[in-house]
Order: C-alpha cells, then sequence, then structure tokens
C-alpha cells in the first residue's frame, strides 16, 4: 500500500492554480474544500474522508480509489465525473449534481442523495442498500445489477432507467424478462 501524504487546503490551492490536475496518495481528512472550484481534478487513491465538499465545482473529476467516507459533498457540481471503485459509504450528496457520471461498483451504501440529480448516470453493480435516494432524479440512469436493497427511492424519478437484474428496496429483483422475483436470502 502507498503511503499518504498529508496535504493543506493552502498547498492544494496553489498546486492547481500553477496546472497541476492530478493528486495522488494524499490525505485530506476532515478538511474543508467548501465551495472550492477544481474542474478536472484527479484524486487518485486519496483519502479524502470526513471532508466538506459542500457545494465544490469540480465537474469532469476523476476521484479513482478514493474513500469519501462521511464526506459532505451537498451542492457539489460533480457533472461527469468519474468515481471508478470509489467509497462514498455514508456520504452526504444531497441536491448534489452528478448527471453523466461514472458510479459503476461504486460505494454509496447508508449515503443520503436526497434530491440529488444522478440523470444518466452509470450506477452498474454500485452498492446503494440503505442509501436515502428521497426525490433524487435517476431518470436514464443504468442501475443493471445494482444493489438498492432498504434503499429510500420516496419520490424518485426513475423514468428511463434501466433497472435490469437491480436488487430492489423490498428485496425483489428485475429478471431478464422484466419479472419482479423474490431476491435470495442474504448473508448478512
Amino acid at each position: 500500500m502507498v503511503s499518504q501524504s498529508r496535504y493543506s487546503l493552502e498547498l492544494l490551492n496553489q498546486s492547481y492554480s500553477r496546472g497541476q490536475l492530478k493528486f495522488s496518495s494524499l490525505d485530506l481528512r476532515n478538511l474543508s474544500l467548501e465551495g472550492v472550484r477544481l474542474p478536472f481534478v484527479e484524486f487518485i487513491d486519496c483519502n479524502l474522508q470526513g471532508l466538506n465538499l459542500s457545494g465544490v465545482f469540480m465537474p469532469g473529476g476523476v476521484f479513482t480509489r478514493s474513500n469519501f467516507r462521511h464526506s459532505k459533498m451537498n451542492w457539489a457540481n460533480l457533472i461527469g465525473s468519474d468515481f471508478f471503485r470509489a467509497d462514498l459509504s455514508s456520504a452526504q450528496l444531497n441536491r448534489a449534481l452528478l448527471s453523466g457520471a461514472a458510479l459503476m461498483g461504486v460505494n454509496l451504501s447508508h449515503a443520503s442523495l436526497k434530491e440529488a440529480v444522478l440523470s444518466g448516470s452509470d450506477l452498474r453493480g454500485a452498492n446503494l442498500k440503505r442509501a436515502n435516494l428521497q426525490g433524487a432524479n435517476l431518470s436514464h440512469a443504468n442501475l443493471q445489477g445494482a444493489d438498492l436493497r432498504d434503499a429510500d427511492l420516496a419520490r424518485a424519478n426513475l423514468d428511463g432507467a434501466d433497472l435490469l437484474g437491480a436488487l430492489m428496496p423490498d428485496h425483489t429483483y428485475i429478471d431478464y424478462a422484466l419479472n419482479l422475483l423474490p431476491a435470495p436470502a442474504s448473508a448478512e
């Protein structure tokens, strides 16, 4: 495992303003980047746990294998961002803009995505167990094989969403004939 370097907000802003877009193995735990503008930034293998990213402007960002557990990302603009193998469990993404985001296989268990915009996002195989998706816009999102068990989808917009093979909140799943079937018991 690569050791992580502790970074300050000031050093991050200086590096970014000098043209550095890619940051690897940083430890930014519990800092506040609230309202920061870092479009197309890349955080690879970074620890962003507990970070305050509320209102950030980071469209087109790349967050490969980064840890966002318990981070606050309310009102964040993350349109078209790539979260390959990122951990967003228990993160707050209320009213976040995630249209067209790549969230394949991402851990969003226990995350709060109230009124988040996820239209056209790729959530194939994502773990959304017990996630709060009240009022979220998931129109035209790809949720194939996603785990939505015990998720709250009240008032969520699922128009045109692909739910094939998804485990639904009521522990059923959508099979290839588009039938709603009981899901097998899990070993939790």
